[in-house]
């Protein structure tokens, strides 16, 4: 695609533990030289406290993975993960009760001064580009029903109603059969109002694209987007839901004094 042009985001979150007793997902950021930030959701897996352990561990492996090879390519986005799954390996090893423990990990590079994303995800965390309420780009799930999907066995649609759609064939720290990562190797680029989701599978199992997509274009900024996903998960979810959590990012016009400079920047909403 071609270049978007300089843009600001402005950004938002929530992590919740739904109707768990703990919550294994976890959220980070990182930006390096100004003009590029990349964002990481992972969502932790493997019982005896080893699930947010994992997510944790891959989420700050990623961000230095980040801060060691800072420049706007598939390539870094392919490290990162890699990083996370070497680290959360490591860490298996450390104690018995983390043995077993593997996370998913789904991230979103930005680069403010071309208006372009790259995105990049292991197991069924997700990653979406909305443009008003269409989805523009997508990450792949790394699961055996999504398998049963791409070798026409079994219908998209019924995705969220398979019984084992929750059975990964690849995570971080799980990767027997050595999956690939699925990555945008083309930059997909970003305009004023686009905006860009990572969520756990918490979020999207119940909210399918044509609903995630109407939530983002009928919220006015990205406050409201993040409240109404939220509570579009609560009005919902059943009793022991898992752990549901997102990054919501909304692209706007740079300024004309931000385009002077590198970057063109963020604003930073709270996490709730």
């Amino acid at each position: 695609m071609s270049n978007g042009g300089a843009i600001r985001i402005e950004v938002a979150s929530f992590t919740h533990q739904g109707g768990r007793d703990y919550n294994e997902d976890a959220l980070g950021d990182c930006e390096a030289v100004g003009a590029l930030r990349l964002f990481v959701l992972a969502d932790g897996a493997g019982g005896q406290g080893g699930g947010d352990v994992a997510a944790q561990t891959a989420v700050a492996a990623a961000q230095s993975a980040f801060r060691q090879l800072p420049v706007f390519s598939a390539d870094t986005v392919r490290h990162c993960i890699g990083q996370a799954h070497q680290a959360v390996v490591a860490k298996q090893k450390t104690e018995a009760r983390l043995a077993r423990m593997a996370s998913t990990v789904v991230l979103v590079l930005v680069n403010y001064q071309r208006g372009e994303a790259l995105l990049g995800n292991l197991g069924d965390s997700r990653g979406y580009v909305f443009r008003g309420d269409r989805v523009a780009a997508q990450t792949h799930d790394h699961s055996l029903v999504q398998r049963f999907i791409d070798a026409g066995l079994y219908p998209a649609r019924g995705l969220r109603d398979h019984p084992q759609r929750n059975v990964l064939y690849a995570s971080l720290g799980a990767n027997d059969e050595q999956a690939q990562p699925y990555l945008t190797e083309q930059p997909v680029t970003l305009q004023p109002g686009d905006g860009v989701l990572l969520c756990s599978d918490g979020v999207w199992e119940l909210l399918d694209e044509t609903r995630l997509g109407d939530l983002h274009a009928g919220s006015s900024d990205v406050e409201a987007w993040r409240d109404r996903l939220a509570a579009a998960v609560r009005a919902c979810m059943p009793a022991a839901h898992d752990n549901f959590s997102a990054y919501v990012l909304r692209c706007l016009p740079a300024s004309s004094s931000d385009e002077d400079t590198i970057p063109p920047g963020t604003r930073p909403v709270p996490h709730v």
